[in-house]
């Protein structure tokens, strides 16, 4: 098994990133919370995951890349759900692990069904699945009850302005990360509309 791979990256393309490793370059999946942070030239070392896909007679190996070893865990109990596929996963995961946890933990489905490809049938099962080993892994609230609170109340809010469920989701992690756990619900609005003003 490989348990990480260090080198410099050549190219980025489609959720794939080339990265050479002495004489060999190496493709690597990476879900797109990581792979936006990734670009050519930089020198990264990271754990992978190695996967071996049978495609008609022949076994292609899959690699995925994560930045932290827990990502990597997480990963892992993700696929263990049963219709959840590798490449699925790596899909879904266009949030960090630890706040897709955290809707799981608090069986939060509106945010789960806001992941590609992740509907309401499927979210169901990734709770009753996975819901016990994600507050073991991260705890029952990873991202703090204020936040999941005021975070779920500015969602409505944003809902109200027009603003998409998925774009409301992303506004409102970027909000809170710059203001903090005790951010009330106006200031997340008010710097979300301001961030979005922004793009």
């Amino acid at each position: 098994m490989i348990e990480s791979i260090r080198g410099s990256v050549e190219k980025t393309a489609d959720s794939t990133v080339y990265m050479r490793t002495g004489p060999v370059v190496v493709r690597i999946l990476v879900p797109g919370y990581f792979f936006r942070n990734i670009s050519a030239g930089q020198e990264i070392d990271i754990p992978v995951y190695l996967h071996l896909q049978m495609e008609g007679n022949r076994i292609v190996p899959l690699i995925v890349g994560f930045p932290e070893v827990q990502d990597r865990e997480f990963f892992e109990r993700f696929i263990s759900v049963s219709g959840v596929g590798v490449k699925a996963a790596i899909k879904a995961l266009e949030k960090p692990p630890h706040r897709i946890a955290s809707a799981i933990a608090s069986e939060d489905y509106d945010y789960l069904t806001t992941l590609p490809g992740i509907g309401k049938k499927r979210a169901r099962q990734i709770v009753a699945g996975l819901q016990e080993k994600m507050k073991k892994m991260y705890g029952a609230m990873p991202y703090g009850k204020t936040v999941l609170e005021t975070g779920g109340e500015a969602e409505a809010v944003l809902k109200q302005l027009g603003v998409p469920v998925a774009e409301a989701v992303e506004l409102i992690e970027k909000a809170c990360g710059e203001l903090g756990e005790e951010a009330r619900t106006s200031d997340i609005v008010k710097r979300a509309m301001k961030l979005r003003s922004r793009q």
